[in-house]
């Protein structure tokens, strides 16, 4: 089986290649990271260009995890690629998506202007043009992949009813009112030590979007990966505590979620997973400051008798720095080679 985080700036992109119990190849794709720049042409466009070329291979199913735009921004870029989309196919696709009738923010746009019409488009090509399928939420189970398994562990139903009844009155919103404010910059932790921070402080938010993540535990063989889109913990920790009764969970690697946001971790969250490996999609150049030092801290905490290793998909000055002031050599980052832009596992 081969895993690759996609370069997606500090969004979602995903791809899943194995050798299914029918002897085929199967491909599995997870977001498809934001709308800016580069991002759709040198990350998930190299990526879908490569399926195309091999023929005989496809993409059997595409998991879109939830409605923020730095996951499925690339996914409305390919609307607009005639070309690319006329080779792909995507009539023979299974979709993930928890939809609405109703409109949010996303779309090709300039400025900050909420657009009815893209989003529309979005839901209206899927349903149109593939196999989609309105509703994942932890009652879905366990579901058979060509052999391998994908357990929900986010949404329930709960969330995804917050965010459809948010969704609706957001359209409302939208017909007085076309403009909306970005959030503003703060300053990240990374000058910040590891010692000074009180890792028993638990962070508290909520977003309907990000609570409405489809995250899902993926069984191959011995292997073992959690998947965790934008989910907020406390739903993770149910589903986790169900799916064990109560004893860690042994992965793999796991996806930190949301980026390695410090308000989508809980400590009782990471006792419920035995794991070395971590996985962070993120820039550290965005509104956010993504990932929080603060997480990574509460992670090595977590485990302190493990070697842990961190992967993030982007280097650069500012997330190769983040324990530049620890002056510790036993903390491990990793990052793509220095010929790929994407984080590549071979499992």
């Amino acid at each position: 089986m081969e895993i690759t985080f996609i370069d997606a700036g500090c969004g979602d992109a995903v791809h899943i290649r194995f050798l299914g119990n029918d002897k085929k190849i199967h491909n599995i794709l997870i977001d498809g990271g934001t709308e800016k720049g580069s991002v759709y042409p040198e990350g998930l466009r190299k990526t879908l260009e490569k399926i195309v070329s091999s023929h005989d291979e496809y993409i059997d199913l595409w998991i879109l995890s939830h409605i923020d735009d730095d996951h499925i921004g690339g996914i409305l870029r390919l609307l607009k690629d005639d070309e690319l989309l006329a080779k792909l196919g995507l009539s023979r696709t299974k979709f993930w998506f928890n939809y609405s009738i109703w409109d949010y923010d996303t779309g090709i746009r300039d400025n900050i202007r909420k657009s009815t019409r893209q989003g529309i488009t979005l839901r209206d090509y899927l349903i149109e043009n593939s196999i989609l399928n309105e509703s994942i939420t932890t009652d879905s189970g366990t579901i058979d992949l060509w052999g391998a398994k994908a357990t929900i562990l986010s949404p329930d139903k709960k969330n995804v009813d917050e965010l459809l009844e948010k969704w609706k009155k957001e359209e409302r919103r939208l017909k007085t009112s076309d403009t909306s404010s970005k959030k503003a910059a703060g300053k990240n932790d990374y000058e910040i030590r590891i010692e000074d921070f009180d890792t028993s402080k638990e962070h508290n938010t909520h977003s309907e979007e990000n609570a409405s993540s489809i995250s899902f535990l993926f069984e191959y063989e011995d292997a073992s990966i959690l998947f965790t889109a934008d989910s907020e913990p406390e739903t993770l920790i149910t589903s986790l505590k169900r799916l064990n009764d109560g004893k860690p969970v042994q992965l793999d690697y796991i996806q930190l979620p949301h980026h390695g946001s410090k308000f989508n971790i809980r400590n009782e969250l990471l006792r419920l997973v035995k794991c070395s490996n971590y996985i962070i999609s993120a820039d550290g150049f965005n509104n956010a400051n993504l990932p929080n030092k603060e997480t990574l801290v509460k992670v090595l905490d977590a485990n302190p008798d493990q070697e842990i290793q961190f992967f993030i998909t982007q280097k650069n000055s500012l997330t190769n720095s983040i324990f530049d002031v620890d002056h510790r050599s036993k903390i491990n980052l990793n990052f793509p080679k220095d010929d790929q832009r994407n984080l590549f596992f071979d499992i």
